[in-house]
C-alpha cells in the first residue's frame, strides 16, 4: 500500500540505520497492528426491565431538600471481579470544600472526585448494592467503578447516575441545574475512558516514558511507530470528549484525571502526548477538532479558534497574553455553536449541559425582569426548551439577533422556523459571517448599539405556544426572474441628486470629476467581488426584488444621510470647480432590484426588517395572518464609492469594515466579532426615526 507523501517525508527525516536493539518503540507490544484498538466491546447481557428499575429507585431514593445532592461511597474489595456494594449518602452542598455528610459516626465533611463518563446505550444489566438494595446499572459504568473502587479504603464518587433520582423529572431539573458547582468542589474529576485493557494501558505508559527521546528510528521501528500512532489518535479522541456534558465537566475541574483502565493520567501528561504526536506526524497533517481536550479546558479558545482561522497555530503566545480570557466562562451561543461536534442522549441537554460554563444566570424559579435568566426543566419538550433559548437572548440582547442563526428548516420539523436548531447547527456557518464581514452596514446591518436608536422587539406574551410576534416593515418582495437591462441600475432619489449638486457645485453622480475612475458596471462589480458564488450570506442565492414603497423610502433617507454627513465633514462648504474635492468622502448606491436572500427562498417571499432585528430577513405568508422565517437576506446591496484624493491617512476611519477589528476579551466572542466597527453606521440613526418609513410598520406572527 502506497504512503501518504506526509509520511513518506516523515519517515525520511526519522531514518537512519543501526538503531538499537533496546529501542522502546521496538520493544511495544504491538505484536499485530490492526489489533490495536481502544473501541469499547459491550456484553450482550439484556437491559432490565424499567419498571424493576423504577422500583428499585422508589426504594433507594428519599427526598432531599433543593440546596442537598447525593454522594456515592464505594466499599472497598481486593478483588475486581467481587460484587460492588456502595451506600449512597444524603449530602450538604456547603461553602466549604467537600460536602456534607451525616455517616455512622456523626457529621463531617468529605472530600470526594467526581465522574465523567459517557452512559453509552441504556442497557442496565449490571447490578451493584446500593443501600442494601440492588440496582442495575450500565456496564461502562459497572467497569468503572470496578477500576476506580480502591482495595484498603472506602472511596467517594459523585455519579449522576446514580447521584441523581433519574426517575424523577422534577429532582432531576434542580440537581442537573447544579451540576456545575458539584464537579467545581471536587478534588479531582476523573474522566473514565472505557474499552482499556492492560496491554493498551502498557502503551501508554511507556509513551509517556520515553516519548521524549530522539525521533530517530530504523525502517521497522518506523512501521510500529506509524501503527503507534494511530493508536493514539484513537486514544486522544476517545468517545468521552464527543460527549455533550463533558464540556461542563472538564471546564469546571480543578483537577483533571484521565483514566484508562486501571491507569491514571494527569492532564499535563496526556497533553504531552498530544504534543509527542504532533511531532511525530508534523503540524498541520491533522486538524483540530472541537473536541479536543484543549477546546474542553478553555471554550473561550475554541470560539477564538473558529473566528481566527490561524488562531491555532499561535494559540500559545495568544493564551499567555490572554490568560484571564482563556478560564473565563462564554455567552450561551458562543458554547450553541459547537452542539452539533458533541453526542447526546436528550437533546435539551445540548443546552442544559453547557449552562455551567457560560455566563447564563440558571433560574431556580420566578422570573426576574432585570435579569434574564434560564431554567432547567425537564418537563418541557426539546422543542420549547430551544425555544427558550431564543426568548433568553432576545431578552438578553433587547433585539432579534438570534433570528441570525436559523439554518434551513426540516420537511418534518418539530421546531418553529424561527428557532435554530442546535442538533444540526454547522459552526462553519459562525464561522462564514465572521470571515466575510457579513454584519457589515454594506450588507444591510444595523448596529442599534453604536448608533443609539431605540430599535427593540415587542414583549413577548407569555404561553406563546410557539409563536413569536413582531412587528416589521416590508422592503420588497421576491421574484424569480431578474431583468438583466434593469435591475443592476443604481437608485437615485431625486433628494440625492439635487445634494449632489448642491454640495460639489453643479457636479451630478455620474460626472468623472467627483469620482474619477469609479466602476459604475455594478453587475461585473458585484460578480468580481463574489467570485464562484461565495457570498457574504452563506449558502445565499441572488434574487430579484420589487421594492417596496418602504424599501425606497428607506433609500432615501440613506443616500440623504450620506450627503449630510459630507456636509459635516467639509464644514457646510460648496465644492464648487475647479477645486478638487478633498478628504475621505465616501457615498454609496443601491439597486433597488437585487438581492441575496437565505437559501431555499422562492417567488413572492417577501424581505421584511422586523423591528428589533440587526438585519432583513425573508418570510413567507403561510396563508393566513402567520409566517415563516426563511432566513436571513442582504437588501439593499449598497455599493461603495469613493472620493479619488481622500487622505491615506484616514482611509480607514470611514472604511465599511475597518481592517483593524476590536479584540476583545469578553465572554461574548462571537457577538463581538459579528459587530465590526464601521463608521458609517451612523446612517440608520435617521432611518430608524423617519416617521414615512417606521409608518410602515405591521404585524407579523412567526411560526
Amino acid at each position: 500500500m502506497s504512503k501518504s507523501s506526509d509520511w513518506a517525508a516523515w519517515e525520511q527525516s526519522l531514518k537512519v540505520k543501526g538503531c538499537s536493539a533496546s529501542c522502546w518503540v521496538r520493544n511495544l507490544p504491538l505484536a499485530d497492528l490492526h489489533s490495536i484498538s481502544v473501541s469499547d466491546s459491550q456484553t450482550n447481557l439484556p437491559s432490565i426491565d424499567d419498571k424493576i428499575r423504577e422500583a428499585a429507585a422508589v426504594k433507594l431514593y428519599r427526598i432531599i431538600k433543593p440546596w442537598q445532592t447525593r454522594i456515592l461511597r464505594i466499599d472497598a474489595s481486593s478483588r475486581f471481579d467481587e460484587p460492588i456494594i456502595c451506600t449512597l449518602l444524603d449530602a450538604d452542598v456547603i461553602i466549604h470544600d467537600g460536602l456534607g455528610v451525616v455517616e455512622e459516626d456523626g457529621p463531617r465533611e468529605v472530600p470526594y472526585e467526581a465522574l465523567s463518563y459517557t452512559w453509552g446505550a441504556p442497557v442496565f444489566s449490571h447490578p451493584i448494592q446500593i443501600n442494601n438494595i440492588e440496582f442495575f446499572i450500565t456496564e461502562n459504568l459497572d467497569s468503572a467503578l470496578r477500576h476506580l473502587r480502591l482495595t484498603d479504603a472506602q472511596r467517594y464518587l459523585w455519579v449522576d447516575a446514580l447521584c441523581i433520582n433519574q426517575f424523577d423529572v422534577k429532582e432531576k431539573s434542580i440537581q442537573v441545574s447544579r451540576m456545575f458547582p458539584i464537579y467545581q468542589k471536587a478534588e479531582r474529576v476523573v474522566a473514565w475512558n472505557s474499552g482499556w485493557d492492560r496491554q493498551k494501558s502498557t502503551i501508554l505508559t511507556s509513551v509517556l516514558e520515553n516519548m521524549s527521546r530522539s525521533p530517530k528510528h530504523s525502517e521497522d521501528c518506523l512501521i510500529r511507530l506509524e501503527g503507534l500512532y494511530r493508536f493514539l489518535v484513537d486514544a486522544c479522541e476517545p468517545p468521552l470528549f464527543k460527549r455533550t456534558w463533558v464540556r461542563q465537566e472538564a471546564f469546571a475541574a480543578r483537577d483533571l484525571v484521565m483514566q484508562f483502565g486501571d491507569l491514571s493520567i494527569e492532564l499535563r501528561d496526556f497533553e504531552r502526548i498530544k504534543d509527542f504526536m504532533a511531532t511525530i506526524k508534523g503540524r498541520g497533517a491533522s486538524s483540530l477538532e472541537f473536541t479536543d481536550v484543549l477546546y474542553l479546558k478553555s471554550p473561550y479558545t475554541a470560539i477564538m479558534t473558529l473566528v481566527q482561522p490561524d488562531y491555532k497555530y499561535d494559540h500559545k503566545s495568544r493564551l499567555e497574553h490572554n490568560e484571564a480570557a482563556r478560564n473565563a466562562p462564554v455567552s450561551l451561543l458562543d458554547a450553541l455553536v459547537f452542539s452539533s461536534s458533541f453526542g447526546v442522549t436528550d437533546p435539551r441537554d445540548l443546552v442544559y449541559g453547557i449552562l455551567g460554563f457560560t455566563t447564563v444566570p440558571i433560574s431556580q424559579g420566578g422570573v426576574d425582569i432585570h435579569q434574564p435568566s434560564l431554567t432547567v426543566d425537564y418537563s418541557r419538550s426539546v422543542s420549547k426548551v430551544f425555544q427558550d433559548v431564543v426568548m433568553y437572548e432576545i431578552a438578553r440582547t433587547e433585539s432579534l439577533a438570534i433570528l441570525d442563526f436559523v439554518g434551513p428548516r426540516a420537511a418534518q420539523s418539530d421546531l418553529p422556523s424561527w428557532t435554530p436548531d442546535w442538533r444540526s447547527y454547522d459552526p462553519k456557518v459562525a464561522q462564514h459571517r465572521v470571515l466575510n464581514r457579513t454584519n457589515s452596514w454594506k450588507y444591510g446591518f444595523i448596529d442599534v448599539r453604536r448608533i443609539g436608536v431605540s430599535w427593540k422587539p415587542i414583549q413577548q406574551p407569555p404561553n406563546a405556544n410557539g409563536i413569536l410576534f413582531t412587528r416589521g416593515i416590508v422592503l420588497g418582495t421576491l421574484q424569480d426572474e431578474i431583468d438583466e437591462a434593469t435591475a443592476w441600475v443604481p437608485f437615485l432619489s431625486a433628494g440625492f441628486q439635487a445634494g449632489l449638486k448642491e454640495r460639489f457645485g453643479g457636479r451630478n453622480f455620474y460626472s468623472a470629476a467627483p469620482f474619477p475612475g469609479v466602476e459604475r458596471d455594478y453587475k461585473s462589480t458585484f460578480y468580481s467581488l463574489f467570485q464562484d458564488g461565495d457570498f457574504p450570506l452563506y449558502e445565499g442565492e441572488v434574487a430579484g426584488v420589487r421594492a417596496s414603497n418602504a424599501g425606497r423610502r428607506l433609500m432615501t433617507v440613506l443616500q440623504l444621510a450620506m450627503l449630510d454627513k459630507i456636509k459635516q465633514a467639509v464644514r457646510g462648504r460648496v465644492i464648487a470647480p475647479p477645486e478638487p474635492i478633498r478628504g475621505n468622502h465616501i457615498l454609496a448606491l443601491a439597486s433597488p432590484s437585487i438581492s441575496i436572500s437565505a437559501k431555499g427562498s422562492k417567488d413572492n417571499d417577501m424581505i421584511v426588517l422586523l423591528q428589533g432585528a440587526p438585519f432583513p430577513v425573508v418570510l413567507r405568508h403561510d396563508g393566513s395572518r402567520r409566517f415563516t422565517l426563511i432566513g436571513r437576506s442582504i437588501f439593499p446591496f449598497w455599493f461603495e464609492h469613493k472620493s479619488a484624493s481622500f487622505d491615506d491617512l484616514r482611509m480607514d476611519e470611514l472604511a465599511w469594515s475597518s481592517d483593524n477589528a476590536v479584540y476583545t476579551e469578553t465572554s461574548n466572542i462571537l457577538e463581538s466579532r459579528l459587530v465590526w466597527p464601521e463608521k458609517m453606521a451612523f446612517i440608520w440613526k435617521p432611518a430608524l426615526e423617519d416617521p414615512g418609513f417606521l409608518c410602515a410598520l405591521e404585524d407579523f406572527q412567526l411560526v
